[in-house]
């Protein structure tokens, strides 16, 4: 069995925490129960938005 190489690339710099929580909402959210009610979506979305706007302030 071949082993992966799970090892980073350490000239690449990290990703910003905008990017990373985008990443996430993008792989939870499209095509699920919350995607397709409005009102749900709606909170879920700035609440993903304002989380944001927090980390970036934290720094």
């Amino acid at each position: 069995m071949a082993e992966e190489d799970h090892s980073t690339n350490q000239g690449a710099a990290p990703p910003s925490i905008e990017l990373l929580i985008e990443r996430w909402w993008a792989d939870h959210f499209p095509g699920s129960a919350v995607a397709r009610d409005t009102q749900a979506w709606n909170i879920a979305h700035t609440a993903k938005e304002m989380l944001k706007r927090l980390l970036k302030g934290s720094k």
